[in-house]
């Protein structure tokens, strides 16, 4: 997370910070520890510095790196840095504490936002949108309902790749992300009838039995406890109505905080939340839809059905 970052109203201290990254930046962690404690001696009340601390120490395995983001999430609540996923990771979070802060998911997609169609594309080969198409085909043929539908409501649209290969499928198609970037970039495909800079509950709650088919992908992994999300999806959909989702699967019973700071929901956690929302499942896949590292990252796809 660099774009958040901003002046701590001291010169002499921005200058040390600076150092202090190039030092981090070449692997030079105790330089840059020492320069990071400098700047904060300068302006204590300074959250990057903190959270940069946290960063080195943590790559030192040091323990006090839980001190120094548990400082920066202090001073900056709203979390844009994304201290907490930090604490989380480290043990320092109690899991019913949310890790994940609104503020982190925009501020990391508004600077991501420029490149990102073309890095997951590209780099991560995500073809979840394709993948979930085919998996509600499936569904459509399992279920002999035609393969079209009235309203798509897109869940963390993006630049707008799910827009884009479910528009042949769609009359209208309506999305939301949080990133008012990506809300732009998608804006610039030509195929939703309405975006909004919106969290996906939000976005949902709005929508009380409007749409046939509500699509989530890879939206999961920026969600922890998912209940609230199913049971709005569920509201919104018409009967039914069809939910596509996404999620990239771990260890964990229900859902844990991966190493690559996503969250990873186990596919009984997700027929779970489906069954309490008053969802059945129409058909699942255990595919991951991206690379992680050149290695496919373990997930699964799942389309729900409302009765």
């Amino acid at each position: 997370m660099t774009a958040f970052l901003q002046s701590s109203g001291d010169l002499i201290a921005d200058r040390r910070f600076a150092h202090a990254r190039d030092y981090a930046g070449d692997c030079d962690l105790t330089a840059a520890i020492d320069l990071f404690e400098q700047t904060l001696e300068r302006a204590p009340h300074y959250a990057p510095a903190w959270f940069e601390l946290g960063k080195a120490r943590l790559a030192l395995g040091l323990a006090s790196a839980a001190d120094a983001f548990r400082e920066a999430a202090r001073l900056e609540p709203a979390d844009a840095l994304g201290a907490r996923l930090h604490l989380a990771r480290l043990g320092a979070l109690s899991h019913s504490e949310t890790a994940m802060k609104p503020a982190y998911v925009e501020a990391l997609f508004d600077q991501y936002a420029p490149r990102f169609e073309s890095h997951l594309v590209e780099t991560l080969h995500y073809d979840g949108p394709v993948l979930l198409r085919d998996m509600v085909e499936q569904a459509c043929a399992t279920l002999g309902r035609a393969l079209r539908f009235s309203l798509l409501l897109d869940l963390g649209c993006g630049t707008g790749l799910g827009g884009a290969h479910f528009a042949s499928l769609c009359g209208r198609i309506e999305g939301c992300d949080l990133s008012r970037r990506m809300v732009e970039q998608a804006a610039r495909k030509g195929v939703y009838d309405a975006l909004e800079a919106a969290d996906a509950l939000t976005f949902l709650l709005s929508r009380e039995n409007e749409a046939d088919l509500v699509l989530a992908a890879d939206v999961l992994p920026y969600i922890d406890a998912l209940e609230p999300l199913f049971e709005a999806a569920a509201a919104a959909l018409l009967p039914g109505g069809l939910f596509a989702v996404s999620a990239q699967t771990g260890k964990a019973l229900d859902f844990e905080l991966g190493a690559d700071l996503r969250f990873h929901h186990s596919a009984s956690y997700i027929e779970g939340c489906a069954r309490a929302a008053g969802l059945g499942v129409v058909c699942s896949r255990t595919k991951g839809v991206r690379r992680d590292r050149g290695i496919e990252a373990p997930g699964v796809l799942v389309v729900l059905r409302k009765p």
